[in-house]
């Protein structure tokens, strides 16, 4: 038999919200508004693999950094494709 309340308590739901953060990049103040992401400062900007290996060597991992600024996710996308232009 299956126990629910332990199934509910296993099932935490995340509540996207509008919060006030700190780019852990940058220090710069922005908001997030996961609740409504196309409202956000980071809607359309994609950040590739080659991004996120960037990111990974700078010592920033997705689980443990969280948000970055749209200014930060921008530069990372020209630092990393100004560093494959050197190198080709």
């Amino acid at each position: 038999m299956v126990d629910s309340k332990k199934d509910t308590d296993k099932k935490q739901e995340t509540v996207l919200k509008v919060s006030a953060t700190t780019c852990p990049r940058c220090l710069a103040e922005f908001i997030c508004n996961a609740a409504d992401i196309q409202h956000c400062q980071c809607w359309g900007v994609t950040l590739g693999s080659d991004d996120f290996s960037y990111l990974k060597a700078q010592g920033f991992s997705p689980k443990e950094t969280g948000c970055l600024c749209r200014n930060c996710l921008l530069e990372i996308q020209r630092e990393v494709a100004a560093s494959q232009l050197s190198s080709n």
